[in-house]
């Protein structure tokens, strides 16, 4: 006898509508289409109502150092590109509320430093910028130097900020000729990108090196500002083009034309760029205007996702980004931030689907499904009209458009849309007015059977029945309300049908009237929805059995199958790996490949487990102020190398202390896990080792949190990266140039494992 298939309940078929096209094709009354074709309640904001007229100026400089310092360089001449005498001012970044009425603190004036007395036999003479000409741009490197474009001298400043020193000057031209005049700076480490005029071009500096002339990539006419992101990228504001350009073709052009019909201000305003973070970058305009946000990657155009900035007082000159990622600029009341426009929605919108085909004369709909999100405060009320057969001769009602289709693209071919209802069935034509229904909530937020919202996601599924005659064809109505703060979002809406067959299932008699019959199929539709979804969540109970679908408060019942109890201190994601890979961690058991995966499931991170008899006998380098003194040779301060297992007291290993260094090494290991790890974390990692670890061995962890200290010894090949760590270097006459390759009284930045790569920010030898 053939096998049976097991039953499984036929998913009756719906109509659906979720794409931004199909939206589009619906009739809209008070409600747009967002990014990602969800439907809201139209919307308005503060922003400019058109763009401000006047002449563009040259800016100034804005840039902050490791500290959090603001540096803002100032000109004393009328108007901007005069050549009258300029000043830089240090303020203390957030100190002061703009809005609070007191006077503000009087800055610190950097290039007014106090001169440095004699030292020894020496006198100190260090170069004097005397008063600045026109110091346009300022950049920070990563060795908290101040680059100052000084336009009016043809040169660039380097100051030192701790010391407040000016460390070198870099001519580019003599001061009486045209140019090159530097116009602003970007720092990328420890390099520095300079644009300049007169000629236009782009240079590299470094507090040390000569400057060294790049190639302008895309054919740059006119270079007017330079910006760097915290990852490295390089954008140059064109003025020529229009464009902002990024240099080594990292990203494609984001032209600044406005498309016509935009409030954008035109391109030839635009007066500065900086980087909100890797994929944004916010152009700034005249005085006045709002800053636009454009893509940094990808699609070169405007997204409508990237609203603009309010910018209220903005001078003009110049913008940056600020230590916590926003945009700030200089205005009359000193420094502020840039805030997102803010928007207001309307109080009602309505939406009305375009036809929707059941595919069979005298259908009856079943259930309507919608994927929204519905604040509190909000409504999504839905009401429904049907007919087998429409009469083309009818007047129907107007399809229009969402408030925002001047930002969305054209739909092809509108005419071919199924047709709107006749206006005799809208609801204000209905006798005694239609019904409205208000939506439920479904309690697990979706209707299939174990499916789990993702934990980011704000939409829900939310259901009503469908409350009208049976017919082929199908219009559905949604009324949405707000507060002007809040507005209820749609994504997808899907029409069941047919209804279900329960009547079916009963004596006739229940379904001769048809008055009757319709309550009870109503009345039955509540029982229907729950039996059927506790049907379909036994016939696809094997879901419960994939760690990748389970719900999260089963992963303990799934995980209890193999023996495994999981720690609350384990997130969703690590426990359904665990879940997973335990079958082939429990064969591993107690291996250094079992306990360094279960470590790496549950810490993020890879470990490396060093078994101590590796290191006996053999010497090696040895780092950290409690080792075991076991070496002889020694290199500074704990740094040991070469030599046999010894002891501190008694020099190389003697044959009668093999017993010592059995004791010593023999069943222990150490579990280096680089990653700067909280409390919490190593509680976790201890608890791991204590059920995974052979009985008879014994352990120690350690972490980056407060430097690596292994059990008695760091061994390099083993446990260590070789390369540059923080820290000073020595200064050898002859051999060190300060100000190039040394500085008194700096630490060098040291490697970060698992943040710097090799050769971008950290080199061997």
């Amino acid at each position: 006898m053939p096998r049976s298939l097991p039953y499984r309940p036929a998913t009756r078929p719906f109509a659906l509508v979720r794409t931004r096209d199909q939206w589009q094709r619906a009739a809209h009354d008070g409600t747009e289409i967002a990014p990602g074709g969800v439907v809201q309640l139209a919307s308005t904001d503060d922003a400019s109502t058109g763009p401000v007229t006047g002449t563009p100026v040259q800016g100034t400089g804005l840039a902050f150092d490791s500290a959090c310092r603001l540096y803002h360089s100032i000109l004393d001449g009328e108007p901007v590109t005069s050549l009258g005498t300029g000043r830089i001012e240090r303020w203390i970044w957030a100190a002061q509320d703009p809005f609070h009425e007191t006077e503000s603190p009087t800055p610190f004036h950097l290039i007014d430093a106090a001169p440095v007395g004699v030292l020894g036999d020496f006198s100190s003479t260090p170069p004097s910028a005397g008063a600045l000409q026109m110091p346009l741009g300022l950049t920070v490197d990563e060795a908290d130097r101040l680059f100052v474009a000084e336009a009016g001298a043809n040169r660039v400043l380097v100051y030192d900020l701790p010391s407040r020193v000016l460390l070198r000057v870099i001519s580019l031209a003599h001061p009486s000729d045209a140019g090159p005049r530097p116009l602003d700076l970007a720092a990328v480490g420890s390099v520095v990108y300079c644009v300049t005029a007169d000629p236009p071009r782009l240079l590299a500096l470094t507090a040390g090196g000569a400057p060294v002339e790049l190639a302008l990539d895309g054919g740059i006419g006119q270079p007017l500002r330079v910006a760097s992101s915290p990852g490295g990228k390089v954008a140059i504001l064109d003025r020529a083009a229009a464009k902002v350009r990024f240099l080594h073709g990292t990203a494609p052009d984001v032209d600044l034309a406005p498309p016509i019909g935009s409030l954008q201000p035109p391109a030839a305003h635009a007066t500065d760029i900086a980087f909100e973070n890797e994929d944004a970058i916010v152009v700034s305009y005249l005085s006045g205007d709002d800053f636009f946000r454009f893509r940094a990657t990808g699609d070169p155009a405007a997204d409508p996702e990237l609203r603009p900035l309010k910018a209220r007082g903005y001078d003009g000159l110049g913008i940056v980004r600020a230590p916590d990622g926003r945009i700030g600029f200089w205005t009359a009341r000193g420094f502020r931030n840039a805030v997102a426009i803010r928007r207001k929605f309307g109080l009602w919108g309505q939406v009305l689907t375009f036809r929707l085909d059941s595919g069979d004369f005298q259908t009856q709909w079943g259930r309507l499904f919608l994927d929204a999100c519905i604040p509190d405060g909000t409504s999504v009320e839905v009401t429904f009209a049907v007919l087998d057969e429409q009469d083309d001769d009818l007047p129907t009602l107007v399809r229009t458009s969402p408030s925002n289709t001047a930002s969305l693209p054209p739909v092809a071919r509108l005419d071919l849309s199924a047709p709107m209802p006749p206006a005799s069935l809208a609801p204000e034509a209905t006798p005694g007015g239609a019904t409205w229904l208000l939506l439920h909530r479904r309690e697990s937020g979706r209707e299939l059977p174990w499916a789990q919202p993702l934990a980011d996601d704000p939409f829900a599924t939310y259901e009503a029945p469908i409350l009208a005659p049976a017919g082929r064809y199908l219009w559905v109505w949604m009324r949405l309300s707000g507060d002007s703060r809040l507005t209820p979002k749609i994504r997808c809406l899907r029409a069941e049908h047919p209804s279900h067959d329960y009547l079916r299932r009963l004596p006739r008699a229940f379904s001769r009237d048809l008055a009757v019959a319709d309550f009870l199929r109503r009345y039955l539709a509540v029982f229907e929805g729950f039996l059927g979804e506790a049907e379909a969540r036994g016939v696809r109970r094997a879901t419960l059995l994939d760690p990748a679908a389970s719900p999260d408060e089963l992963l303990p019942w799934l995980a209890s199958f193999m023996g495994l109890v999981l720690d609350e201190r384990w997130s969703a994601a690590q426990r359904r790996t665990l879940i997973a890979e335990i079958a082939n961690l429990w064969r591993a058991k107690g291996t250094v490949c079992g306990l360094a995966r279960f470590i790496e499931i549950c810490m993020g991170v890879r470990p490396l487990i060093i078994e101590k008899f590796r290191l006996r006998g053999g010497g090696g380098a040895v780092l950290g102020s409690d080792c075991e003194p076991f070496t002889s040779s020694v290199l500074g301060a704990g740094f040991r190398i070469g030599g046999a297992v010894s002891d501190s007291a008694k020099g190389p290993l003697a044959p009668g202390t093999l017993q010592e260094a059995f004791s010593t090494h023999a069943h222990r290991f150490t579990v280096i896990i680089p990653a700067a790890l909280n409390p919490e974390q190593l509680d976790v990692a201890r608890a791991i080792l204590e059920a995974q670890r052979p009985a008879h061995t014994l352990y120690d962890v350690c972490a980056i949190g407060a430097g690596m200290r292994v059990g008695t010894a760091l061994h390099v090949g083993l446990s260590s990266i070789i390369g540059r760590a923080a820290g000073f270097e020595p200064l050898q006459l002859g051999s060190s140039a300060l100000g190039t390759d040394a500085v008194l009284g700096r630490a060098t930045a040291g490697a970060r494992p698992g943040a710097d790569r090799l050769g971008v920010g950290m080199r061997i030898g």
